[in-house]
């Protein structure tokens, strides 16, 4: 009987208690959760207000900003620094879930040590299993930071080609120019090459007959990469004039000029599809041969 009375002075003594201490835990949790955010929100607002006072950006001759040029531009950065606050928060958010949760089962009177040193060797035995998901993750984690790519940019990872779909923590989905959609592992990827990001540096070759006059053929050329320069089409593509670098190469009966562009990155193509068929029509206008035009104006003369 006075076991009894033992036992039921004990649940007296725990029941009332343990109310109480689950209250304080939930609550405490709750505002370590509305803390926590509401310290990442002010961080990123911080952060975003130190991008926006900034000196006024170096702007190349069309007007606009090379930092919008490269793709590392206020909006972008604003977005990277939302994406990581978001990541943050929720990572942010488990560990305050799981601490709540110990802290929740120490309150009731369950004991975690034993629970917890039994799972130790299934956790060990886990943790080699998920080494691959946690190398996936933290790089997935970096890459984002860091901004490597992002959705829509065209890249080149271990040889593969296409536009990026989406980013994630774990893979990263890119889309071939075949149409095909591949799902990379973030911890697989060792080099990326971004072609949108920043600008490209083309050259165009230029072959007429060896026969003709250089100046005369500079000049010709000269005068199409003004007017395409000066075209508003292109207004947002050249980064600076045209330039032609002059004869490169002699052999085989054609001189090679070369011409140079420098474009937004993924803009080029255009401006020299441009550039070949002015100056094909500019060559047919002044009479100056192809690279493999043989033909000769008949000696009419007697």
């Amino acid at each position: 009987m006075k076991s009894d009375t033992a036992i039921f002075q004990s649940f007296t003594w725990l029941w009332p208690s343990t109310p109480i201490h689950l209250a304080i835990i939930i609550v405490v949790a709750l505002v370590a959760r509305w803390l926590m955010r509401k310290g990442i929100d002010q961080l990123i607002k911080w952060m975003n207000n130190r991008s926006a006072r900034r000196p006024a950006p170096e702007v190349n001759r069309t007007g606009r900003a090379w930092s919008d040029i490269i793709g590392r531009g206020a909006e972008r950065q604003a977005k990277r620094t939302t994406t990581m606050g978001r990541l943050l928060s929720n990572i942010g958010v488990a560990i305050i879930l799981i601490i709540a949760i110990f802290s929740g089962f120490s309150a009731v009177g369950i004991q975690l040590t034993p629970i917890i040193a039994s799972a130790g060797v299934a956790g060990i035995a886990i943790a080699f299993g998920a080494q691959s998901l946690v190398k996936d993750l933290l790089t997935g984690m970096f890459l984002i930071f860091e901004d490597q790519y992002g959705v829509g940019d065209v890249v080149e990872i271990d040889k593969l080609k296409g536009t990026v779909e989406e980013v994630g923590l774990r893979t990263t989905r890119i889309r071939d120019f075949n149409g095909m959609s591949w799902y990379l592992r973030n911890g697989e990827i060792l080099k990326v090459g971004n072609v949108t990001q920043g600008w490209a540096q083309s050259t165009v070759d230029i072959g007429v007959h060896q026969s003709e006059d250089p100046q005369i053929v500079m000049r010709v050329i000269r005068k199409v990469l003004a007017e395409v320069d000066s075209d508003p089409e292109f207004a947002e593509s050249l980064l600076e004039e045209p330039k032609v670098l002059g004869v490169t190469d002699i052999s085989n009966g054609v001189m090679t000029f070369q011409v140079a562009v420098k474009c937004v990155a993924q803009t080029q193509f255009d401006v020299i599809r441009t550039i070949r068929r002015k100056i094909k029509d500019a060559f047919d206008e002044a009479r100056i041969r192809g690279g493999f035009d043989d033909t000769r104006a008949k000696d009419t003369t007697k």
